[in-house]
């Protein structure tokens, strides 16, 4: 079977280049292919992974003047994926044991349009992006539809109990609403003083990364204290809106939490893998140590992010991932390290 793997990479080369070491590993039979988002671009970071450079591995710069996510990355390398199978993972997630892919295949064998683990996180409870199956036609169904939202999409635009929300504004009111917003919402401050020019850069800096796996266009009108109780029940009777409000507030969904939503709005048969979660010590339902599909699919979660975390309140994470991923690299034979 043909498969797409994609990796958003940022800055820790040292985790890309474990990732991809096991990916290849692991592959089994399969037919892989292997797309990886540089969302640092330059730093210099991948030439960890350059021992482990072939065919079918591919590099894409993520653009300095966008924004960045992960979520935004997957979103931006899909239209170069070739398989109509699609597998997400995340740089710091990776698999442990052969059979993972054959796990998958048989998922597909037995009908499903997708997997992956359905996991409760700061955003609520959604099918997690990393280790995530999906088809690429869904991508693309998916996508079609944000693109036709009749919205402008405003970043942390409109004050909601005390919160800046972002803000979608209905095309028909946009020109009026871009006049004086404030006789529709309670500007922020980072839209403060006001002026047109800076709405439209803020919105057309953004409105590429409104995608099926960074923000979609849900039409919850969004609460700061409930946001984090987000599930099917919830969400997706609002995926699909009906365009007749004229201003949306929301809190901007994670990555692929929309697309999850989306697809189980449309129907699709979506397996969701038994996964173990193991906390770090001390950081119970804060900071996951790792989590562990049944297909032997791990996530160690904070590989990158860890990085900011020095000398903070968080130094015991930064410690412990540091210090996890230094020993993940060094495992890798001495062919696919490089000598520092």
């Amino acid at each position: 079977m043909k498969l797409t793997i994609l990796i958003p990479h940022y800055k820790n080369g040292k985790t890309t280049a474990y990732t991809l070491s096991q990916l290849l590993k692991y592959k089994g039979y399969h037919e892989i292919e292997i797309l990886i988002v540089d969302n640092n671009a330059g730093d210099g970071s991948l030439k960890y992974c350059a021992p482990l450079w072939g065919k079918d591995i591919w590099v894409y710069p993520y653009p300095f003047d966008r924004l960045q996510s992960h979520g935004i990355a997957f979103d931006y390398v899909m239209p170069y994926v070739k398989n109509e199978w699609v597998i997400s993972i995340e740089s710091d997630s990776f698999p442990i044991k052969p059979g993972w892919l054959d796990y998958y295949e048989d998922l597909i064998n037995k009908g499903y349009d997708g997997a992956g683990s359905l996991l409760s996180l700061s955003g609520g409870e959604y099918l997690h992006p990393a280790g995530m199956l999906f088809r690429k036609s869904v991508w693309m169904e998916a996508k079609e539809f944000c693109d036709s939202i009749p919205y402008f999409y405003y970043p942390n635009m409109a004050m909601k109990e005390g919160f800046a929300c972002h803000t979608m504004v209905r095309m028909d009111i946009a020109t009026e609403f871009l006049q004086n917003p404030e006789d529709y919402i309670e500007l922020s401050d980072g839209y403060k003083p006001y002026f047109i020019g800076l709405a439209k850069q803020k919105g057309e800096y953004y409105c590429p990364t409104v995608g099926p796996m960074h923000n979609g266009m849900g039409g919850n009108q969004e609460s700061v204290h409930t946001y984090g109780k987000r599930c099917a029940r919830t969400e997706v009777p609002t995926i699909l809106l009906d365009k007749a409000q004229k201003i949306v507030k929301r809190i901007g969904y994670e990555p692929g939490q929309f697309f999850f939503y989306f697809q189980l709005a449309k129907g699709k048969s979506i397996f969701e893998i038994p996964t173990e979660i193991k906390w770090l010590s001390n950081r119970e339902n804060q900071q996951q140590e790792y989590t562990l599909m049944e297909n032997g699919f791990k996530h160690i979660w904070a590989g990158s992010s860890y990085l900011d975390m020095k000398g903070t309140e968080m130094n015991d994470v930064y410690e412990f991932k540091k210090n996890q991923i230094e020993e993940l690299y060094n495992s890798l034979p001495e062919h696919q390290k490089i000598k520092e």
